[in-house]
């Protein structure tokens, strides 16, 4: 038996759950096109929808009912090289939706509430199998590579105008997240597991005039323990009694908490420039367990895949610029900087966490209460090596990069 779980331990060490191509961690970089485009410098800012995510207290420059829906599409290409092994991989061409769709009324002129449903996490990675045959682990098998993670949420919100100069909001955040995951085990090996959270956000915004506004939000952490069905189809070979093909695995995978303060300055009528500084607590994020209700799938499986991250905390600095041009177009642009919070070692080939430069450009139309807004993102990655004494990741040439092209239409009625 001892010899067996050796052979399991083998094929499958390095290979603990991934969570795909994120920027920053798990999480995506942005919520609403105004936003993105300007870098994702809003917190100081944010006057549209997407202050849910920002900073909920700039709902309270809403001044009508507001409907909002927003749109992105993230193309990731990560490539992996392990010369040793002959191994120049990347991942096939995909593309994974992400948006939001909102509602907000003041209630008064001091009180507005409403509600956000949107995708703050969600992006994957899809190899060809083929490319991977001379991994170890796949003994010259082709086995589906592949990953996707996602977060819906639904916040209700409300704000609140203490005064001409300050204002605060709360949300409460009620998340619904789901796991894919498929790689090289003792045969194929995948799982499927959903399950909720609930945490809130909290934001203050500042106007000493109407030149400067400063924000501050804290997002509380937020675990989900996600469970569902786990399939290994070569598990039944071993020819140990009860050990089935498939089991129910749980996995509690928590979003830490997160604390952005921006400001925003409008040197003249036409031009407002933003800055943020966002810092997000990943080292909270150490491992991340996974429990089977088979008892031998728990002896033999349990440790193998356990996730080691041993991630660090990261700070984001961005910055961002909105231009009108007359009453109806805007220029938006923007730049941040995304280090990772995974150190080298730890690296998987479904998880290619790298430190990005991203780069932001849209523009906005508005005609009476119409609002469209198109947008574009470029993340361009940091190539990492990781080591081959590495115990915990995969040794090679990890990089990343993503183009995340968006949209939102809004209405004010």
């Amino acid at each position: 038996m001892r010899k067996k779980a050796k052979v399991i331990f083998v094929l499958i060490m390095g290979l603990a759950l991934t969570f795909s191509l994120f920027s920053n961690g798990l999480n995506l970089n942005s919520v609403g096109t105004k936003a993105a485009t300007m870098g994702g410098a809003f917190v100081g800012l944010a006057d549209d929808y997407s202050a849910v995510f920002w900073n909920p207290a700039g709902l309270t420059q809403m001044k009508s009912q507001n409907f909002a829906v927003y749109g992105s599409f993230i193309m990731p290409e990560a490539t992996y090289k392990f010369p040793l092994l002959g191994i120049d991989a990347k991942t096939k061409s995909s593309t994974y939706p992400a948006g939001a769709l909102g509602y907000f009324k003041p209630i008064s002129e001091k009180l507005v509430v409403g509600f956000l449903v949107y995708v703050p996490s969600g992006s994957g990675a899809e190899w060809n199998g083929d490319d991977l045959v001379n991994l170890p682990v796949t003994k010259g098998h082709s086995y589906e590579w592949k990953s996707m993670i996602g977060m819906v949420t639904f916040s209700p919100v409300i704000a609140y105008k203490i005064n001409d100069m300050v204002s605060i909001g709360a949300t409460i955040n009620v998340d619904y997240g789901m796991l894919d995951f498929n790689t090289a085990g003792v045969g194929q090996y995948s799982e499927e597991l959903t399950g909720t959270g609930i945490g809130a956000t909290f934001g203050l915004m500042i106007k000493p005039s109407d030149m400067l506004s400063i924000g501050l939000t804290y997002k509380t952490p937020v675990k989900i323990s996600a469970e569902g069905k786990v399939t290994m189809e070569g598990a039944p070979l071993l020819g140990l009694p009860g050990l089935t093909a498939s089991s129910t695995g749980t996995r509690e995978i928590t979003w830490p908490m997160w604390v952005g303060a921006g400001v925003a300055l409008k040197p003249m009528n036409n031009l407002t420039i933003t800055a943020d500084i966002q810092y997000t607590n990943w080292k909270k994020l150490d491992e991340i367990d996974i429990s089977f209700d088979n008892q031998l799938w728990n002896l033999l499986f349990a440790q193998i895949f356990k996730f080691h991250l041993n991630w660090d905390n990261t700070i984001q600095y961005r910055f961002g610029f909105e231009y009108l041009l007359n009453d109806s177009i805007a220029i938006r642009g923007g730049y941040y900087h995304d280090p990772s919070p995974a150190p080298a070692e730890t690296l998987n080939i479904l998880l290619p966490e790298v430190t990005y430069n991203a780069f932001t450009f849209g523009i906005g139309y508005k005609s009476g209460g119409l609002e469209l807004d198109l947008g574009i993102e470029y993340l361009k990655g940091q190539e990492v090596e990781c080591p081959l004494t590495s115990e915990l990741g995969m040794p090679g040439y990890h990089n990343v990069n993503m183009m995340v092209p968006n949209f939102a239409i809004s209405y004010r009625f």
